[in-house]
């Protein structure tokens, strides 16, 4: 009885669990150093792969791989559940030669279904022949002063040459040989006097890479907009200032040596002025220009073009295209004597990218005809500047024949001065007349006093609340048994632990990595033995795990784990190859302790 009471309150109280789909992805950095190496990984996630087949990496070697890794999370937010599990598939690679190379979709079967993975774009930059700063630094001895001499700033023009309303891409980039990027403080940028700047959001900026000058350097994106001239002549731009904080290298004398250290430099960094060359427009322009430069159509259409008298209508113009869709004006509309219009309404619908701006200018017009016979919408002329063929080009809209019909009879022809036309009424009809005559009357519906609906009111809320205390308090019996936690929760707490040093292992953080595992397996097994850490020493963790159930090679390879892990603490110079072993070794051996612990 009380596992359906269970049941019946979890249906109640939580609600839809979130399931993710099923997806295959791949993932690669966008740019690399020719002769460097750089990992190139295939995810499915919420899925169980088999017969992996991944295209052939032309222009890139694989070194080894695919190294095969997994992990999940669960989670509850809310209310509502969702559960998440990642195969991972990691080639590492390298690039021999520059250029930019293109990686077909790779494929995987999950339960008798195929999934295709997305296409990358690799750009390969030359090796520029310098050393690493950390290389530089630990050879040049222990008493140099930190500083940086490779960090400035850029103002980049896309042209300095343009015409009046065409727009220029104006990007901000700060490009370093330093360690990291820590802070920008104090961005002081150009006011762009004589220009309409409009923003592109920079969502999340991402370090990349960039060949400059014969040089590789890490470059951040800081901002971006496009600028709109707003007359001729020749117009400066001001400098740009920042205040920004780097990491350097700094080495320290250390037990084993000379060492690797990090100090935070701060620096202020200044762009060049910019000038742009604005031309005028062409002198010969159309009666109808609009102040529009770029490419566009033009669009029209209405709701009725047999409406009675007093009706309202709504014509629509679209302008759509490639411009300055916000800065251009609303082509005039003529309509005939007899028609009352009210004020236009316009709404700008735009998408701004590096490319320029698009989207559509809707321009919406309420009018009514106050008299019935026949009228002519005449067709709207609006005309722009093409820069793509440096003239003027004029479009036309369609004309619309409208026949007005005589309105109905009582309609005084008044109506209200609203500019929305869901507003509009006609007066003389907002007042009804009394009605008159014979006419049915319907019985109001019974009250819910006493019904069966009504007594559910009461009960379901009392049998949810009496399971709730009976399921809240079986749950406080099985948390107050620390041990029985702490072993059911294990692996999770081993999986969170694997996901941090996965992390190490991608920036390839040696001896991160390496400490990240050695925490992961020790505490696994103190938690799984129910055993406290200082309790555990390599002395007694082979008769412990024997004690569990553990086999000999099982026990074997827990030790050689904890054996590499502290060694590599003292020879941090295993290579990423021995790394990725010994994360799929750690993998491996969890997975055979659940297995252990499953036989018991």
């Amino acid at each position: 009885m009380k596992r359906y009471i269970s049941l019946v309150v979890i249906l109640i109280f939580s609600t839809i669990t979130l399931y993710s789909q099923t997806k295959f992805t791949a993932e690669a950095p966008g740019q690399v150093i020719a002769g460097q190496r750089f990992r190139i990984v295939f995810t499915l996630t919420n899925g169980d792969g088999e017969d992996l087949k991944v295209p052939d990496f032309e222009g890139i070697n694989i070194l080894y791989g695919p190294a095969r890794s997994q992990s999940s999370q669960f989670s509850i937010v809310n209310g509502k559940t969702s559960s998440t599990k990642e195969e991972s598939y990691t080639y590492t690679v390298v690039a021999s030669k520059e250029g930019s190379y293109t990686i077909p979709s790779a494929t995987i079967m999950s339960e008798g279904k195929q999934y295709t993975s997305n296409t990358l774009a690799i750009k390969v930059l030359p090796n520029d022949g310098t050393t690493s700063d950390t290389q530089t630094s630990n050879s040049q001895g222990v008493n140099q002063t930190s500083s940086d001499d490779k960090t400035f700033a850029r103002m980049i023009l896309s042209k300095n040459t343009v015409y009046e309303q065409e727009p220029i891409l104006v990007t901000f980039k700060i490009y370093t040989k330093a360690a990291n990027i820590r802070s920008l403080d104090n961005a002081i940028f150009p006011s762009f006097e004589g220009f309409v700047l409009q923003d592109i959001p920079i969502d999340n900026p991402q370090i990349e890479l960039e060949h400059y000058k014969g040089v590789n350097y890490q470059v951040v994106t800081i901002k971006r907009a496009l600028l709109y001239p707003q007359r001729s002549g020749e117009i400066d731009i001001a400098k740009g200032n920042f205040d920004v904080t780097v990491q350097v290298v700094r080495p320290v004398q250390g037990f084993f040596g000379v060492m690797q250290g990090y100090v935070d430099v701060e620096k202020s960094i200044t762009t060049s002025a910019e000038k742009v060359n604005v031309k005028p427009l062409p002198a010969n322009k159309p009666s109808t220009f609009a102040n529009a430069v770029g490419k566009f159509t033009i669009k029209s259409s209405i709701s009725n073009t047999t409406p009675k008298a007093n009706e309202a209508l709504t014509y629509k113009l679209v302008i759509s295209g490639n411009g300055n869709l916000k800065y251009i004006k609303d082509p005039e509309l003529k309509f005939p004597g007899d028609f009352e219009v009210y004020d236009p309404k316009t709404e700008v619908d735009i998408k701004t990218t590096t490319s320029g701006v698009t989207g559509s200018r809707i321009i919406e017009y309420t009018v009514i005809p106050r008299s019935a016979g026949d009228f002519k919408i005449p067709a709207i002329e609006f005309s722009y500047f093409d820069i793509a063929t440096n003239s003027y080009k004029t479009i036309k809209s369609d004309s619309y024949e409208l026949r007005v019909a005589k309105g109905e009879a009582g309609q005084s022809g008044v109506v209200a001065d609203f500019t929305n036309k869901e507003d509009l009424k006609v007066l003389a009809t907002d007042i009804k007349y009394i009605k008159s005559g014979d006419f049915d009357l319907t019985k109001e519906s019974e009250t819910i006093f006493g019904s069966l609906l009504y007594w559910l009111y009461y009960i379901i809320p009392s049998i949810i609340f009496i399971a709730y205390i009976i399921i809240n308090r079986k749950q406080a019996q099985l948390n107050s048994n620390v041990e029985l936690l702490k072993n059911r929760k294990a692996n999770k707490v081993a999986s969170k632990r694997l996901k941090a040093a996965t992390t190490y292992l991608k920036a390839y953080n040696k001896e991160k990595f390496y400490a990240e595992v050695l925490k992961t397996i020790w505490g696994y097994i103190s938690d799984k033995l129910t055993i406290p850490l200082s309790e555990l020493s390599r002395e007694n963790i082979s008769q412990e795990l024997k004690s569990y159930g553990a086999s000999d090679e099982l026990v074997s390879k827990i030790i050689n784990i904890i054996d590499l892990c502290e060694y590599a603490q003292y020879a941090p110079s295993q290579n990423n190859e021995i790394m990725d072993k010994l994360y799929g070794d750690v993998v491996e051996v969890i997975g055979e302790m659940e297995n252990v612990v499953r036989n018991r």
